[in-house]
């Protein structure tokens, strides 16, 4: 482990012999800044455990921790216990860094003082071969706006790969939630983020999201179901910090989109009221809600948000400005 390291990179590794490779081909050729690599083999049955064994003995900068099979956030949590750099950044066993891929990250965080500084990636389709560059769209670089890019679903401010996090925003124990399974990134991302004092995102491309048949997101089954401990921790997170009511159409607007894609508007709006509503009000003091919400929320207390939602699309159908979450 090395001691002197600017960044302790985190890799989960779960029966990703098929991929691992690629992955650490990508991480040996890191050259700036000074790294440590924390492999943490999450009870592989496969050759993964004996691959990056074999890695770190040839590879000075990795270390390698065998642990049973837990899930992938507590082998993360894990992970950031055992960092001892400056920053940390995450990667998944499955994709790769692009040249110098940290060292830009690096060197945009420490000229900003950004305590999270992120980056565009490439999707890489690995059965067309075929790479996607993902550009960001206009973000005010300010935390609590990103925070409401979070709520959002974002596709960029939601992963924990393609960042670089100062170390110091986990040293009072913020940890991945391991209960949940789908968008835990984003829900430790939320607090990260409300936490930071400076944030940045650079333009270029430093990351490569492999997708194939194996990918998490390629096997969610329901989507709606799969994301409500998801939305139930984002509810708890946003009332803890006292910050709910600020987000209220934001959180409103995902717990609809999420049930939408799945069944559709009729069949959300349908159960929308009985079983949608409880957690969009959950919490919420109607005094610290934002005047230009103040409709909103009456109608949604009210019972009459379906139908105003149903005129919304219509609206957004017509006119094709669209309300709430980007498509």
């Amino acid at each position: 482990m090395n001691a002197k390291a600017e960044i302790s990179v985190i890799v989960p590794c779960f029966n990703a012999e098929r991929y691992l490779s690629t992955c650490l081909e990508s991480l040996k050729a890191q050259k700036e800044p000074a790294l440590e690599m924390i492999f943490i083999d999450d009870g592989s049955t496969d050759a993964t455990g004996a691959i990056l064994d074999a890695f770190a003995r040839t590879e000075p900068r990795a270390s390698v921790l065998h642990i049973h099979n837990s899930g992938v956030s507590a082998a993360r949590n894990r992970g950031i216990t055992m960092a001892s750099g400056r920053y940390i950044a995450f990667v998944d066993a499955d994709d790769a860094l692009e040249e110098n891929g940290f060292a830009l990250l690096y060197q945009a965080a420490v000229r900003s003082g950004a305590q999270i500084t992120s980056a565009n990636h490439t999707l890489f389709d690995m059965e067309k071969n075929r790479r996607v560059p993902v550009q960001i769209e206009p973000v005010l670089q300010q935390p609590l706006e990103i925070v409401r890019e979070i709520i959002h679903m974002h596709r960029i401010y939601n992963n924990l790969w393609n960042k670089l996090y100062e170390r110091e925003l986990f040293e009072d124990g913020l940890r991945l939630d391991e209960g949940v399974r789908i968008g835990e990134d984003a829900l430790l991302n939320l607090q990260l983020y409300l936490r930071a004092r400076r944030v940045m995102h650079i333009p270029e491309h430093t990351y490569v999201y492999r997708v194939h048949a194996r990918s998490a997101m390629a096997n969610i089954g329901r989507y709606s179901e799969a994301h409500q401990p998801m939305l139930a921790g984002m509810n708890a997170i946003l009332l803890r910090q006292g910050v709910k009511e600020l987000y209220f159409r934001d959180f409103l607007q995902s717990c609809v989109w999420v049930d939408e894609k799945e069944s559709g508007i009729r069949a959300c709006m349908g159960r929308f009221n009985a079983q949608i509503r409880p957690l969009v009000l959950d919490g919420v003091d109607a005094s610290r809600i934002p005047r230009k919400d103040a409709r909103l929320y009456r109608a949604v207390t009210a019972g009459r948000f379906p139908r105003l939602y149903m005129l919304l699309r219509i609206r957004e159908k017509i006119t094709g400005r669209k309300w709430g979450i980007r498509r």
